[in-house]
């Protein structure tokens, strides 16, 4: 089995959502700063992907040999904007940064839980 982007996409939708609950329900940290710094890593991990699915062997052939470019481009923009976006966040938008650091690490939570499944239903035998 291959680790599949589409569903640590999903869980850490779901890792964002219930931190923010709990953070909500609990007020032991600012929920608004949590969902931001997950909302930006989620940003940033779906535009990876598609860079990604740019720059795939089976989608560049002789008759499409600007998408290697096109990948090139949006790479440079992704970190051009993210680099303002955080600049932004930081120098004109309150944020809490315990908080946003911990919904930017939930992304890193979400690929650890899908490769911890991943070798589960290994161990288990299940292809």
């Amino acid at each position: 089995m291959t680790i599949d982007l589409t569903r640590i996409s999903v869980v850490h939708v779901v890792l964002v959502a219930a931190a923010a609950g709990v953070a909500y329900a609990t007020r032991w940290i600012e929920p608004a700063s949590l969902v931001l710094g997950g909302a930006v890593m989620g940003a940033n991990f779906y535009l990876l992907r598609l860079i990604s699915n740019l720059l795939r062997p089976e989608w560049l052939d002789a008759a499409r040999r600007g998408r290697a470019a096109l990948a090139v481009a949006a790479l440079v923009l992704k970190f051009g904007l993210f680099l303002g976006l955080l600049a932004a966040l930081f120098w004109r938008v309150t944020l809490e940064g315990m908080s946003f650091a911990l919904g930017v690490t939930l992304l890193l939570v979400a690929c650890v839980v899908e490769a911890a499944r991943i070798e589960w239903l290994s161990v288990k035998g299940v292809h």
